[in-house]
């Protein structure tokens, strides 16, 4: 559910799965099969960032802050 601040209050079912709706998925451009990185940050949040398949560095391309 969206509200205002551009912020998603997202339901986890009862296998702990988090489930985002499709604007969402398609707001970050993420498919089924793509890899998520979570970032903890220094307030707490978590960064969520795509993993770049063409990439062969350690880390993550395309960040997106969810907060």
């Amino acid at each position: 559910m969206k509200n205002e601040t551009n912020t998603w209050v997202l339901p986890v079912d009862e296998e702990g799965v988090l489930i985002l709706p499709d604007e969402l998925w398609e707001m970050l451009d993420w498919r089924e099969g793509d890899e998520i990185e979570f970032l903890e940050q220094e307030d707490g949040s978590f960064l969520l960032v795509k993993i770049d398949e063409t990439e062969h560095t350690e880390g993550a391309t395309d960040p997106t802050t969810v907060g």
